[in-house]
């Protein structure tokens, strides 16, 4: 990036890197789901993206980290959420975290940490943990 003088980066981490409780989603959710993702299944991924995040803030570079939650499809561009620190939401569609990305070209938030959840058309917690297990089988 220096050789080419290029000076944004914007990274994709996770809203599992710092998990917090989600007010709507309840006790299964907060209490077993989310730590048995964060520390048990996922624990070798959130720990290289919290080394990345470490590597991107250690930077001299223009840097964004977008931290998404729970990714699921939508065939277009919603009016999502993009805000410093942690937002209300455990869904993100695909199709927002793309258009958010491109969207801070603009050098918005540069040298932050931004969640970027959608807030419309959001799946039920089974219906998400279905359709994305059969889409991982396809």
């Amino acid at each position: 990036m220096t050789r080419h003088r290029v000076r944004r980066l914007a990274v994709v981490s996770s809203t599992g890197v710092d998990p917090h409780p989600y007010p709507d989603a309840g006790l299964l959710f907060n209490r077993v789901l989310l730590p048995y993702v964060t520390r048990v299944l996922g624990r070798t991924l959130y720990a290289d993206m919290r080394r990345m995040e470490e590597l991107v803030r250690a930077s001299s570079l223009d840097w964004t980290i977008v931290r998404p939650s729970g990714l699921y499809h939508l065939p277009s561009v919603t009016d999502y959420t993009m805000v410093e620190g942690d937002a209300d939401g455990r869904f993100t569609a695909r199709v927002d975290l793309a258009a958010g990305m491109v969207a801070l070209l603009d050098g918005r938030y540069t040298g932050r940490t931004v969640s970027l959840v959608t807030t419309v058309e959001n799946p039920g917690l089974l219906r998400w943990l279905r359709t994305e297990a059969a889409a991982g089988q396809g």
